[in-house]
């Protein structure tokens, strides 16, 4: 059995998957610099032990890490729980895709990378658009299995908060899909705003990428990805375990 664990800015999402690499529980926490090895253990097995998954049969653990503190804080937790050393994805590894000559890809962030890895597994014939909508959004570009770029742009509750911490008098929402374009207090004004200007966003830059790449199959991800599938009829499919399955897919290839 394998752990997979996805640290973002905001969550961490943890995955179980067999040696098959079905996916047997997932679960998220809030991403804290503050917290040891030893409380993040609690909470895997509290919730493996009530979803009745005996993870004594752990025998491989992969990290992906937009937070560098936190990769040494689960390294422990591999080592001290499982006498593992955990993989953890970086540039470095074997991967199912290539990158265009012309990018730099110094920096370029391990959650894309697995996103990446699967999508393309998974649709191996298929120039793709994945869109992951997280704190940040991001947007990946292939064509012929090939990265040829990407765009990234602030995430929907970053949006929210940005509105709420810059003005004096407008109040902090909670991101939802509205009845109408047209609120009616201020409140339903700011969700209306929000949600359709994204939701524009979002359909512009898939109408410029499709001058660039034929036929693109687009693929949707992350927390606040499904709100927007609904919306958002160039989206083909929404892929909540897209990243849980990509560190699976790279543990396979790099074990």
């Amino acid at each position: 059995m394998l752990l997979a664990v996805d640290i973002g800015n905001t969550h961490i999402v943890t995955g179980l998957l067999d040696k098959d690499g079905t996916v047997l529980l997932t679960f998220r926490v809030s991403s804290n610099e503050k917290l040891t090895e030893d409380e993040y253990f609690s909470y895997l097995k509290n919730i493996s032990d009530f979803n009745e998954i005996e993870i004594k049969n752990l025998n491989g653990i992969i990290i992906s890490s937009v937070v560098p503190n936190l990769i040494g804080i689960f390294q422990f937790l591999g080592r001290k729980y499982f006498d593992i050393e955990p993989l953890v994805v970086d540039l470095n590894l074997k991967m199912p895709f290539t990158f265009s000559e012309d990018l730099q890809i110094n920096g370029f962030g391990a959650d894309r990378i697995i996103d990446i890895s699967q999508a393309v597994i998974d649709y191996p014939d298929r120039n793709l658009v994945i869109f992951d909508l997280g704190t940040a959004t991001t947007y990946e570009v292939l064509k012929d299995g090939v990265y040829i770029g990407g765009g990234i742009l602030p995430g929907i509750e970053m949006s929210i908060n940005a509105l709420f911490g810059n003005t004096a008098k407008l109040p902090k929402v909670k991101f939802s899909t509205p009845d109408t374009v047209l609120g009616k207090n201020t409140a339903e004004q700011i969700q209306a705003g929000i949600f359709y200007g994204y939701a524009g966003q979002i359909k512009n830059i898939i109408q410029e990428i499709k001058k660039i790449v034929s036929n693109p199959y687009i693929i949707a991800t992350g927390g606040l990805g499904k709100i927007l599938f609904a919306q958002i009829q160039e989206i083909d499919e929404y892929c909540p375990e897209l990243s849980i399955k990509g560190l699976y897919t790279l543990y396979q290839m790099n074990k």
